[in-house]
């Protein structure tokens, strides 16, 4: 079985490179291409973004999802189309715990089950129909649902972020960005620190001084990368964050999550939603063990750590990642652009992480092909 178009076009043409993972020549352009495996959990919206009764669509890869809550509060998600004329249901509205398409007001629960029709078109014929429903849950401020097969959720449990447990967790400043590129770019940055020098110059955006990578190792599906690290003395970072526990940094690519840990007091969880060939949103979690009233040294009391995030989110946290936005999109760009071209990377954890990629898309379509053989 031939292997389909990694992502399927979701409003965006582009005649540069390879359009499928088959036709890509080399590792570098499969990796630029390459789909990622839907029997994860995927974040597809903030908690606050699905209120009570409330419905929102979310796209993975060209799959359109109803997301909604019920009257009991909790999350359902259900396949975008109503099984009548194909209206989509996030253009609905909630009923109670059901969702009704608002075209005819047919009614499907939570399974996705039709329970209900406005009118019965010929008397004593009720249809029978259902969409699918999809694993829905809710954790660290996240929607997720998971798109794969379910009986591989054993397998796949939704993430769990150490620094969010327990009686005393880490603070944190969630973020996001609509972004205008493949996840690869926004993995390419995430494992290659050596960036950070260059684009991250200002004062606001200044953080860490890097020596050379001390280690990588790519074991099962995960792909890691070490570095000796320092405070960068003329950044606004040494200011707000706790003192270094120790100088090193590890950026790990745990498939299909981005978790950089740096000092034993700061993380930063990246969490990309792959939409389309050149579409993707990511939520950033980064948090750190404790924060500082600017240029005091001084931890603030509970009722000034609202104040002292806001600051650091407004000066410190969105202009860094703002940054880090420009270079997914120039990467990618530059990608579209010269796709043709021989590229030059010395960096020790790309074509693992490029490999991790691949292998686990190309894992995906065999177990895909498979299944539709039997």
């Amino acid at each position: 079985m031939p292997v389909q178009p990694s992502f399927p076009a979701v409003g965006d043409v582009h005649d540069q490179g390879p359009h499928t993972f088959d036709d890509a020549p080399s590792l570098r352009h499969k990796a630029w291409v390459a789909g990622f495996d839907p029997a994860y959990w995927w974040p597809v919206a903030w908690s606050h973004e699905i209120g009570h009764q409330q419905v929102r669509e979310a796209v993975f890869q060209g799959t359109s999802v109803a997301v909604f809550r019920g009257d009991d509060g909790v999350l359902r998600a259900l396949e975008d189309r109503c099984a009548h004329r194909l209206v989509k249901l996030s253009l609905g509205e909630v009923d109670g715990c059901a969702l009704q398409c608002s075209y005819h007001g047919w009614t499907f629960d939570g399974q996705g089950t039709l329970v209900r029709t406005a009118l019965d078109p010929v008397e004593g014929r009720s249809p029978k129909a259902s969409v699918r429903g999809y694993p829905v849950a809710e954790k660290y401020g996240l929607i997720w649902v998971f798109f794969g097969d379910p009986a591989l959720m054993a397998d796949r449990p939704l993430p769990v972020i150490d620094h969010l447990e327990g009686d005393r967790p880490w603070n944190v400043v969630p973020i996001d960005f609509d972004l205008r590129c493949h996840p690869t770019a926004i993995i390419h940055n995430v494992m290659d620190s050596t960036h950070v020098a260059a684009l991250h110059r200002t004062f606001r955006t200044r953080s860490l001084l890097y020596g050379p990578v001390s280690g990588t190792t790519a074991e099962g599906d995960t792909v890691t990368v070490s570095h000796d690290i320092r405070l960068d003395p003329g950044g606004l970072l040494r200011w707000i964050v706790n003192p270094l526990k120790t100088p090193h940094q590890t950026a790990e690519y745990r498939y299909p999550y981005l978790v950089v840990t740096v000092g034993g007091v700061y993380q930063l969880w990246n969490l990309f939603l792959p939409m389309g060939p050149r579409r993707c949103r990511l939520f950033l979690l980064p948090m750190s063990e404790g924060v500082q009233i600017p240029g005091t040294g001084i931890t603030p009391p509970a009722r000034l750590l609202k104040p002292v995030l806001g600051f650091a989110k407004r000066h410190l946290v969105a202009p860094l990642f703002t940054e880090d936005v420009w270079s997914f999109e120039a990467e990618q760009q530059g990608y579209d652009t010269h796709h043709d071209r021989p590229s030059i990377d010395l960096h020790p954890g790309i074509q693992p992480s490029d490999r991790l990629t691949v292998r686990k898309w190309q894992e995906h379509v065999d177990r895909t092909a498979q299944a539709a053989a039997k």
